[in-house]
Formats: structure tokens, C-alpha cells, sequence
């Protein structure tokens, strides 16, 4: 199985990927770092430690990172994701507390430890960018970077910005900078797989521990979707990237290429530009059925 870490700013769609990578047969979650995005990293902390309490994962350590973005006005998406970042669910206290090690040293120590390390990065990219910053060593021991960002179309945020990569430009400009092994799954293939709740419950989702939670926790999700797109469906960015790190051969179209962003203090900031050169693979679409196959795996959770 491959090492994984997850660098999350634990919201709704955050939580699913997780799941995801808890039934996983392809992953083993080593750890989980976490920084403020959807929500603030106090919460998004606590949202990780009771998700893994709720399914009996203690073994999985979980370290806090970063408060704010390395540059600009602090971001929040509590309007989608609800105040605690979980749609207003609240799950059982946790069963354990969080690693003394700040997430950008947990991060590279993970890496040092299990080479080939695959890092899934769904939210702001600011722990990967200081991991890389502090701990140079770190980088040629990750063996795959998928992060959950940008967009090559409309953002979600503003008409040209996503919200992880509009929540902190810089990070993500300093970690396509890197030279780390890069995999972008930009808000594209999310906008393009909006799936009616409906399907999902149709398919077998409802009356399991995870499937019940992830219909819980999408009522704020279905009313930002309904508003700013016009029908109650529910949108996957964070699980499809997870799928892309579990089985890209179910990605149906990408490109070699190159992303820039948009620095500026204008209305273009946090854009994702697509720029002359070949240095990661971006995701521009991914199978639903594959999709839906690897999503239904969290049913078996207990």
C-alpha cells in the first residue's frame, strides 16, 4: 500500500476524502496536518480528531499547522461548509489529542520516514509550501503531490479563482515552484460532476455510518451549489482528487502544462493562469462511474 498523508482544512468535501482514504485498499494514511481554509485551523483540528474518532482511528496522528495564509487577508468559506466546517453536524468528542510536531516538520519527517510518500493536499497549500521551504531534504523524498486547486474555467470563489489556491497565492506559486512531482485537480472536474443526492441514495449511500454522515453534512454544501449554480446537486472537488490519487486511470482528460498565479492586488488575485511549459499534469475530467465506485467504499466503514 502507498503512504499518504492528508493536508486538509477539514470542510465537508474534506471529510469524505478522508473517508475515502480510510477504506482504501490502495492507501495507508500515515498522518493528517491540518491549516486554516475552509475554516479556522483550531476547528479544522478538532473536525480531524473526532472524524477519525468516530471510525476508530486513533493510530492515525494528526498535526496542527498553519493559522494564516503567508500573505493577504485572511479566507474562510464557513457560508458553504457551515461554522464548524462540518455542516453543522457535531460528532462525538474526540479519543485522542494532537502531535506535539507542527504539520510543516510532520510533514517532512512523514516524508523522510516513508519515501515515496504521497501527499493529497485539499486545502491552501501554506503547510506544503513551508515544509518545502524549511526542509529541503523533504522534497525528493515525496513521490507524488495531488492537491485540490485552481481552476482552468470559472472559479468558485470569484468568476477566475478557486477558493484553496485564492486563499493563498503565494503558497501554491512557491509549491509549483518546487520542482515536487505535481498532480493539480483543479474545480473543473468538480463543476462538471454535480450529482443529484438523490442517485446516491438510490445506490445504497443512505443507512451506513459514512454514508449517513456525508448526506449530514451537506445541507449548506446543496444550498451554495443550488444558488450559485441554479440546481440542489452535490459537488465532490476534495473526493475527486482523492480518486485521482487512488486510481488515475480513471481520469478521462488532462494536460501536461504549467499554472501560474495571479499575484496581484486585483480583481484577477488567486487566479490560476495556464502558462507556456510541462510540469505537472492537470486534471480536467474524471470518470463518474469510476468515481462513484471508489466513493462507495466508505459504506464498509464502521
Amino acid at each position: 500500500m502507498k503512504p499518504l498523508l492528508i493536508d486538509t482544512d477539514c470542510g465537508v468535501d474534506d471529510a469524505v476524502a478522508i473517508m475515502m482514504a480510510l477504506a482504501s485498499k490502495e492507501v495507508e494514511l500515515k498522518a493528517v496536518t491540518t491549516l486554516s481554509g475552509n475554516v479556522g485551523v483550531q476547528q479544522v483540528s478538532d473536525n480531524v480528531l473526532r472524524l477519525l474518532s468516530y471510525f476508530d482511528r486513533p493510530d492515525i496522528p494528526v498535526y496542527r499547522g498553519a493559522e494564516r495564509a503567508l500573505l493577504g487577508e485572511e479566507r474562510r468559506a464557513a457560508g458553504v461548509h457551515g461554522e464548524n466546517g462540518l455542516g453543522g453536524v457535531e460528532l462525538p468528542a474526540p479519543i485522542f489529542e494532537l502531535k506535539g510536531l507542527s504539520a510543516p516538520q510532520a510533514l517532512a519527517e512523514t516524508a523522510l520516514a516513508h519515501p515515496g510518500l504521497a501527499v493529497l493536499a485539499l486545502g491552501p497549500l501554506t503547510n506544503l509550501a513551508m515544509a518545502l521551504n524549511l526542509y529541503p531534504e523533504a522534497k525528493n523524498a515525496i513521490g507524488q503531490v495531488v492537491t485540490m486547486g485552481g481552476s482552468v474555467g470559472p472559479g468558485n470563489v470569484t468568476g477566475f479563482a478557486e477558493f484553496n489556491y485564492y486563499a493563498d497565492p503565494e503558497a501554491a506559486q512557491f509549491v509549483f515552484d518546487s520542482g515536487v512531482p505535481l498532480t493539480v485537480v483543479p474545480w473543473d472536474p468538480a463543476a462538471a460532476m454535480m450529482i443529484d443526492p438523490e442517485k446516491l441514495a438510490e445506490r445504497g449511500f443512505k443507512g451506513t455510518k459514512a454514508g449517513d454522515l456525508m448526506f449530514d453534512m451537506q445541507k449548506n454544501v446543496l444550498s451554495f451549489i443550488e444558488s450559485r449554480f441554479g440546481a440542489a446537486r452535490l459537488s465532490f472537488p476534495d473526493p475527486i482528487a482523492m480518486a485521482v490519487l487512488l486510481s488515475p486511470e480513471g481520469v478521462s482528460r488532462k494536460i501536461r502544462g504549467l499554472l501560474r498565479m495571479e499575484l496581484g492586488n486585483t480583481t484577477m488575485r488567486g487566479a490560476s493562469v495556464l502558462w507556456d511549459g510541462e510540469s505537472m499534469d492537470i486534471i480536467l475530467e474524471y470518470d463518474q462511474v469510476r468515481f462513484l465506485d471508489l466513493l462507495f467504499r466508505i459504506t464498509d466503514l464502521q
